[in-house]
């Protein structure tokens, strides 16, 4: 890297050194109006001419967002897109636009950009193959078999017939795979609030498909303390739910041995950065509440701000943190946060399935606005009901009854005298 890193040793410069130099995605940092500043040598893999000064919508198609639009939030935002070589050949990429808050007076937006071809190349070889098996039913309508035995109708069925049964058993397989993770995933959240001396809680989770990449948990800690994580791995399927199924274990060991939340999320990080190899990661959001002593410590991960009612003011807090996701960069740092916690008082965390829900005839996304919105209109209604009247708003918002992802929420209340 040259220019700003070379001339600069700050902990930020430090933290994502590595990450430019030895990841084998495309990295680029951009200028809050998408302008390209710097990128990695794998650009050049991509695109062998220089790139920087360029706006990263003229080397991709598909990013529908203002560019700017970014640096007001701290979530991270994945989109699908496609750069068209010079030579004309095309590639797809999954690209991850992770605004850097720590940069002082100069707001900026790393992307890390990931190969999709191949897997979409596998995804267009499916669809064939069942375009085929169209054909060849139709070839099997129109010829007449009891009339016509041709060698082309043998030739014909033959081929449906070999085809069906390749297709039959790779859904086979499929099924099994997603049965075994539906049934692992049933076991990685609580199916029931746990009950609490201090503290109520209400859940709530829906996976975009069979199985999906969020996690929540609730643990004991003892001496009245209570931890509760919230998780979303990258991506769907049963990739994500195995990592999920990882990240519990991972959870119940660290979150008994340490009492700071940072702590636990530089174990978790430190660990996952040498076990998951697929370019996957995780945004998570761990808190410890402790009633008797009214705090709430908390640490994020490039996980959306929850939300934090304090009753006696009425007023909302959004609960930030700067630590950067779980599992793509090893000497990434995390910071403990606290706040004040009282009777009364309640805490909403969730994942970006609702933020991100996305409305067809309105073009636009149900956001951190209208959330807001609807926690201050339901914060004096019990936290199950406020959980159900939000999942109601978001659907009638969406105009349907499914997600575009998958969407865990998770909400915590001192409880009242």
């Amino acid at each position: 890297m040259g220019g700003k890193i070379e001339q600069s040793d700050t902990v930020l410069v430090r933290r994502y050194r590595r990450l430019h130099q030895y990841t084998g995605e495309i990295v680029l940092s951009l200028t809050e109006d998408g302008v390209i500043q710097e990128c990695n040598e794998r650009v050049s893999f991509y695109f062998p001419n220089p790139i920087t000064g360029k706006k990263i919508e003229s080397l991709f198609e598909g990013i529908d967002f203002p560019i700017s639009s970014l640096c007001e939030t701290e979530v991270v935002q994945n989109v699908f897109a496609r750069a068209t070589l010079s030579s004309g050949k095309k590639y797809n990429f999954l690209l991850l636009f992770i605004p850097i808050a720590d940069v002082p007076h100069n707001r900026e937006i790393m992307v890390i950009g990931k190969d999709m071809t191949d897997i979409e190349s596998c995804k267009e070889e499916v669809e064939s193959l069942r375009e085929r098996i169209d054909e060849l039913e139709h070839e099997r309508r129109v010829i007449d078999i009891g009339k016509d035995k041709t060698s082309a109708l043998t030739n014909a069925l033959r081929k449906l017939e070999r085809t069906k049964g390749e297709l039959e058993k790779t859904n086979q397989t499929l099924m099994k795979e997603l049965e075994l993770a539906a049934t692992l995933q049933k076991s990685l959240v609580p199916h029931r609030p746990p009950e609490d001396s201090y503290l109520r809680f209400a859940f709530h989770y829906e996976p975009m498909q069979f199985v999906g990449g969020d996690y929540y948990d609730v643990m004991n800690l003892g001496e009245g303390k209570t931890g509760i994580i919230i998780a979303d791995v990258s991506g769907h399927g049963v990739s994500s739910a195995f990592i999920a199924a990882m990240l519990k274990i991972s959870f119940l060991n660290y979150g008994n041995r340490f009492s700071s939340p940072a702590k636990v999320l530089s174990k978790l990080n430190a660990e996952y950065c040498d076990v998951i190899q697929t370019g996957d990661y995780v945004t998570i959001f761990y808190a410890v509440i402790d009633p008797p002593n009214n705090t709430l410590t908390y640490c994020g991960a490039g996980h959306p701000r929850p939300l934090f009612l304090h009753r006696k003011t009425k007023s909302i807090e959004l609960l930030s943190s700067e630590g950067f996701f779980i599992g793509m960069f090893d000497q990434a740092e995390y910071t403990d946060k606290v706040v004040e916690m009282h009777r009364g008082d309640r805490l909403m965390v969730f994942t970006d399935g609702v933020i991100e829900a996305y409305s067809d005839d309105r073009g636009e996304q149900f956001g951190d606005k209208r959330l807001l919105e609807c926690f201050k209109e339901y914060r004096d209604e019990p936290i199950d009901r406020m959980i159900a009247a939000l999942i109601e708003r978001v659907k009638v918002f969406m105009k349907k009854s499914i997600f575009y992802d998958d969407l865990a929420i998770v909400a915590v209340e001192y409880k009242r005298r």
